[in-house]
């Protein structure tokens, strides 16, 4: 395969996107002095709040990272008193994870910038643009699940 295609071509300016996304995030969560914190740690810490409950499988699945990366992410995050970790009542090798009032406090500013973020970038698609890109973004997380499944 030639790397002049339509599909390297669009994954590397979607890579780009993705890298200059995070980047944007980084600053602007360092503008509001929130050093030691990255958009991966807030982005892990906000999947927590929106599930309370949910496992660190819960977390691999939705973030596309490894057991080992959300073993270690998670503890972080726990250590700095954003994140509870407790042992599940029936299989205590299971990990739920809860957010604390100053996790939720962080995740309430994350959103806020995720939001600033997100409005620049489709503020101006019309209802149509939307649904489309909305449908492209499902299945390629359709497909990606599809190429996690073959490395599992």
């Amino acid at each position: 395969m030639s790397n002049d295609t339509f599909e390297v071509s669009a994954f590397v300016r979607l890579m780009a996107l993705f890298g200059a996304a995070q980047q944007v995030l980084r600053t602007r969560m360092q503008a509001d002095a929130e050093l030691g914190l990255g958009p991966v740690d807030m982005a892990a810490l906000c999947l927590c709040h929106k599930n309370p409950g949910g496992t660190q499988q819960d977390l691999v699945k939705a973030m596309g990272k490894d057991k080992g990366q959300i073993a270690r992410l998670t503890g972080e995050l726990e250590k700095q008193g954003l994140l509870l970790r407790t042992p599940d009542a029936q299989d205590g090798r299971v990990w739920r994870l809860s957010v604390t009032a100053e996790g939720a406090k962080k995740c309430t500013w994350f959103f806020a910038i995720e939001a600033e973020l997100a409005q620049a970038l489709f503020g101006e698609f019309n209802k149509t643009e939307r649904a489309q890109l909305d449908n492209m973004l499902t299945a390629l997380r359709g497909r990606m699940d599809e190429v996690i499944a073959t490395l599992e």
